[in-house]
């Protein structure tokens, strides 16, 4: 059960990691105690130099040059400590926020498919991206250089203080807990600011990734500035906002100020006392005040680490939303490899919805696919057609019944196996910003370029590849961008065939083309489905009239199933979808 509180968990990524931790408050602390060091040496220096001012005797050359070389070396060695401490410290916040941010990745990346759906993607990333930020600034800038170290400083000399003088160690550290009251509520305040801010900023950022990933369409209507207009909008919307938070710190510093002016004067004041009255030397008197201005470096920073810490909270909390959404569909421990699909695929009884209470999208179905069979799936949209293959993808679970693989039910196997003898060539093919070969090859490792080639000649693809900038090692641009539609259906085409899958997936893709590319899809789809067990959903049924077997959907149910001839004498639907197809194929002849 992971703990709630984003502190606790923060601090939980520290778990296994004692002996750094100690090197490096072993550092700290040396540095603490250098620089501690260093008053002491000056308030001996000033008593000697006022007794020779007084009582006169032989020059205390002696010990100005020795207290002079204490404090260079004290210095020096702090100093080194310092630097040591910040370079291991950033070495080992780096290593712990590279693991967070792994974490998150992959834990977004294996995350059901309806989650996908609902996201933004280009909010997650902006999520990753400024939890991970967040995730930095508390263990290295906030805790790490401007808490951690200033903490010890600050217990050195309140433990220097209580041996040297109890009331001066009292009235330095008195103000502390009152400042603490005092800024509790204000950077409450500030973290609720903070999490509606972080909410505004990833609503920019998904707008800007929604916009991006359609500039084209953008420049097609002239909405340049339309769209630069909304962004600047969004993103003053978020700063005012941001800005209400910016408003506290100010009265959170002018409150620290306040209580800092007032415990040096109260220090000020009780030191003077002890001086004047004997009680204490000149010496111990720089020494107190000192002491106070070194104490209340801390308490200055404090202003800053507490709203700092705050909305950085706010943003690590966004990061730990997503590791806590629920992995809907992930293997038993029981699961076991799935074998070659030999036989069949039968789907029993399978019901299926997208949320509780959310009508049916699959009810009761039941049906079996042989293997090495060419199957269409025929409906209208939103029938179910879609589901079935998320189904048989293992995208969702059925919430009743069971889809198996000669025999063996798809939730009692390993779903990379499964999807190992599986192919999916959709109606837009997803490409990479990567190169060509890359795409191809993508899903297997290792991959000889030889193979990628003979996949690509198989997809009618290679004589194209060829005659691009720099043939398989081209770079595709975003999302594919640098190609046409025909060719970036022959890509995938290519990465089905480099797969060479048992179960081949056809989201037929052919009508948006024109007549030399769709000519061309055909020919190499036709290469592709020899010997595989393939499922095609279709959107013209033109192109499926001699499939071994048609299943018809209507309202996430089977109405039919059987071949055309058989369909249209039974099937309704089947009947208007043919008549309708070719009564307009028919009127554009």
């Amino acid at each position: 059960m992971p703990f709630k509180n984003p502190t606790l968990r923060i601090a939980r990524f520290l778990k296994g990691h004692t002996k750094t931790l100690v090197f490096l408050g072993l550092l700290i602390a040396l540095s603490s105690a250098f620089d501690i060091a260093v008053p002491f040496i000056s308030q001996r220096l000033i008593d000697t130099l006022i007794n020779f001012f007084k009582a006169g005797g032989g020059t205390p050359m002696r010990v100005l040059i020795f207290s002079a070389i204490g404090i260079l070396l004290a210095t020096i060695a702090s100093r080194i400590a310092e630097s040591a401490y910040g370079y291991n410290l950033f070495k080992f916040v780096t290593k712990i926020e590279d693991h967070i941010r792994h974490l998150v990745f992959e834990k977004y990346l294996r995350l059901h498919a309806l989650f996908h759906h609902q996201s933004s993607s280009g909010q997650i990333i902006g999520r990753i991206e400024r939890g991970g930020v967040g995730f930095y600034v508390i263990l290295h800038d906030i805790v790490g250089l401007n808490l951690f170290p200033p903490l010890v400083v600050f217990l050195g000399i309140l433990i220097v203080l209580l041996f040297k003088n109890p009331w001066i160690a009292l009235t330095v550290f008195l103000p502390l807990p009152i400042y603490l009251l005092a800024i509790q509520r204000l950077t409450t305040r500030i973290y609720e600011i903070e999490k509606r801010a972080n909410d505004e900023f990833e609503n920019v950022a998904k707008e800007a990734y929604d916009v991006a990933g359609n500039v084209l369409t953008v420049k097609k209507f002239a909405q340049e500035s339309i769209e630069t207009i909304h962004q600047t909008k969004l993103r003053g919307k978020a700063r005012d906002v941001q800005y209400g938070a910016e408003r506290l710190w100010t009265v959170i510093e002018n409150i620290q100020t306040f209580i800092a002016t007032t415990g040096r004067i109260a220090v000020i004041v009780l030191a003077g006392m002890f001086a004047l009255t004997g009680k204490s030397t000149i010496g111990e008197f720089v020494l107190y005040i000192t002491l106070q201005n070194m104490a209340y470096t801390p308490l200055s920073k404090l202003s800053n680490i507490f709203p700092r810490l705050k909305r950085n909270l706010a943003r690590v909390e966004r990061l730990f939303d997503i590791m806590d959404e629920p992995e809907k569909v992930i293997d038993t421990p029981h699961a076991q490899p799935l074998p070659p699909l030999k036989q069949s695929i039968a789907f029993k009884k399978v019901w299926f919805r997208y949320h509780d209470g959310s009508p049916w999208a699959a009810k009761d179905i039941s049906v079996v696919i042989p293997s090495k069979n060419t199957v269409a799936l025929v409906g209208r949209s939103g029938s179910g057609k879609t589901t079935l293959i998320n189904l048989l993808l293992r995208s969702y679970d059925p919430v009743r019944g069971s889809i198996t693989v000669d025999g063996h039910d798809l939730r009692d196997v390993t779903r990379e196996s499964l999807l190992n003898q599986i192919a999916v060539v959709p109606q837009e093919v997803d490409l990479f910003s990567r190169t060509i070969f890359e795409n191809i090859a993508y899903g297997k490792l290792d991959v000889a370029k030889e193979d990628v080639m003979e996949a690509a000649k198989t997809a009618l693809a290679h004589d194209f590849i060829m005659k691009t900038e720099r043939g398989y090692e081209t770079l595709v641009g975003e999302r594919g961008i640098k190609l046409s539609g025909g060719e970036r259906q022959r890509i995938g085409i290519a990465r089905a065939v480099l797969r060479d899958p048992k179960i081949l997936i056809l989201d037929e893709a052919t009508s948006h083309l024109d007549t030399e590319s769709e000519k061309l899809i055909a020919r190499a789809t036709n290469a592709l489905i020899k010997n595989r067990t393939t499922i095609i959903i279709a959107h013209r049924l033109s192109t499926i009239l001699h499939a071994d077997m048609i299943i018809v959907f209507k309202s996430g149910i089977i109405e039919a199933v059987g071949g055309h001839v058989e369909l249209l004498r039974k099937s309704e639907t089947y009947r208007r979808l043919y008549n309708l197809q070719f009564k307009f194929d028919g009127d554009r002849r």
